[in-house]
């Protein structure tokens, strides 16, 4: 075996231990979790929130064992059977990749780990069915207020519906030309050829995956007290989420290019950004285009959430018509966001079939 295969193998079986003891250690944590709240969830007849009893895991003793099972598992998997990681590193005996997934230990395994993610789901969450089927009449009286739209704020509403779709419109546009560029650094199958472009992929991946996962609201208050309360804010919040959700599309439709083209214009000697220009650019431009129109669907019904905090369109006086409880100006306004949405949506679905 040659040392590039050797590395290769160590690091899918680090992938591998890595899974496992991900895996294992949620298992273990559901599984305790479930026993708690069977033997301790009720005290003295008062439930006990099931985030009480989240806090109260051992998480120190349970990522300990589940690290030395993880361990144990793939040293002993010749005798018991492949672990999910092993499985997942595609590290497996010609006879294991023969077998359905029942009738492996990682299948089994995977299928209770399932099954304890739902049930742990449920608690956690506080799930009650017999509430919700039980008690419409507490909401009725907010449904039938509803039913009788007002329209002493419409005027007011169309106006701040045109704020939003614009907010939503130019946050769109200032983030196309970012995450165009980034797009390209953040593709695996374009930086694999130097530790420089590996580095710059890790960058860019780790930053757009940070700023995609805080949610727009936030970046909304980040920027209301940067610049203020208004649309200025709503379009630079929507922006950042915008650069980071396009990157992620657009990376991963680059990642699934044909190589022909790549290969035959590398071949004449062509430098990296002419392979780009003329082998890579072309294949990506209509679904970039798709990606974007969706996002900018996206972005209007996120724009309307982000006034909620002081990032101006409609969502700025459907708050406080809320926190009042005025459902009949409520229901126009939520009226007008629906007409808004259905008709982007219309027209995004018939553009994206002529583009794609």
């Amino acid at each position: 075996m040659t040392d590039k295969k050797k590395a290769l193998l160590a690091a899918l079986r680090l992938q591998a231990l890595v899974t496992d003891f991900s895996l294992l250690a949620a298992a273990a944590l559901m599984t305790e979790f479930l026993v708690r709240f069977l033997w301790f969830g009720e005290r003295e007849g008062q439930l006990i929130m099931a985030q009480d009893l989240l806090a109260h895991l051992h998480f120190g003793p349970v990522l300990a064992a589940a690290l030395a099972v993880a361990i144990l598992w793939q040293a002993v998997s010749k005798f018991c059977g492949a672990s999910p990681g092993l499985a997942f590193a595609g590290i497996l005996t010609e006879e294991e990749k023969e077998l359905e997934w029942s009738r492996t230990a990682w299948g089994w395994f995977l299928a209770i780990l399932v099954q304890l993610t739902f049930f742990t789901g449920w608690l956690v969450t506080e799930v009650d069915i017999h509430t919700l089927l039980t008690s419409f009449d507490k909401a009725s009286g907010v449904l039938r207020a509803m039913a009788r739209p007002s329209s002493s704020v419409l005027f007011e509403g169309v106006i701040l519906l045109i704020q939003t779709l614009y907010l939503a419109f130019m946050a769109t546009v200032f983030a196309i030309p970012p995450a165009f560029v980034m797009s390209f650094m953040a593709a695996r199958n374009l930086t694999r050829k130097s530790a420089l472009s590996r580095t710059l992929y890790t960058a860019v991946r780790t930053a757009m995956n940070f700023t995609r996962a805080v949610e727009p609201l936030v970046w909304a208050l980040i920027f209301i007290s940067w610049v203020g309360i208004g649309p200025f804010a709503g379009v630079l919040a929507l922006w950042v989420h915008s650069v980071a959700s396009l990157v992620k599309l657009y990376s991963e439709q680059i990642e699934n290019i044909d190589r022909g083209p790549v290969d035959a214009i590398t071949a004449t000697g062509a430098t990296m950004l002419q392979v780009l220009r003329y082998g890579v650019v072309p294949q990506v431009i209509p679904p970039f285009l798709s990606f974007t129109i969706y996002r900018w669907d996206i972005n209007v019904r996120m724009s309307t959430i982000i006034g909620f905090v002081g990032g101006g369109g409609i969502g700025y006086i459907l708050k406080p018509r809320v926190d009042l409880g005025e459902w009949g100006e409520v229901s126009t306004l939520v009226l007008l966001i629906a007409v808004a949405v259905w008709a982007m949506d219309v027209l995004s679905a018939r553009i994206r079939e002529r583009i794609v």
